[in-house]
């Protein structure tokens, strides 16, 4: 009875660029919202001329430092059945930036929404880097090789 060893790989013509696109796309989509009005009567996001205001550039920024975060985390080698988790996690995290720029829209307090800001993106870093193990270990065990006993490989003969 002998034992054949199988090599199990990811799937064939992975798109190593997608993830990388959709980041681009989702960061060009928030940063546009961000500089479209804002629709509440109430208080409104202030509309500099044509140099942004301070808040803006700020909110931007820390936009900028999100994406940052995950092109460096995630690059475009990311297997793709992995990359709705971090599509998911990084609109996750851009909402919770955007709760903290609804903060400074609403009362002006540049200090209050850096704070919110950088609380927010340490909690995207961690969960960042607690994805990144995920799927460390997941690859590491879909790249394992696996033993088949005859029996095995007569299931699969007859399904192949």
């Amino acid at each position: 009875m002998s034992s054949r060893r199988i090599l199990v790989q990811e799937p064939e013509g992975v798109m190593k660029s997608t993830l990388a696109i959709l980041l681009v796309t989702v960061g060009a989509f928030v940063v546009a919202q961000q500089n479209a009005p804002y629709q509440k009567p109430v208080s409104s996001k202030p509309s500099g001329g044509t140099q942004p205001t301070l808040e803006q550039r700020t909110v931007a920024q820390q936009n900028q430092a999100l994406n940052v975060s995950f092109a460096q985390a995630f690059t475009e080698d990311t297997p793709e059945e992995f990359q709705l988790m971090v599509m998911e996690l990084y609109v996750r995290c851009q909402a919770e930036l955007d709760n903290c720029a609804d903060l400074l829209w609403e009362t002006h307090l540049l200090r209050e929404y850096r704070k919110c800001a950088l609380t927010q993106r340490r909690f995207c870093t961690q969960e960042i880097q607690e994805l990144q193990s995920m799927l460390e270990a997941l690859v590491a065990a879909g790249s394992e090789q696996v033993v088949l006993t005859p029996e095995e490989e007569e299931v699969l003969r007859a399904l192949y």
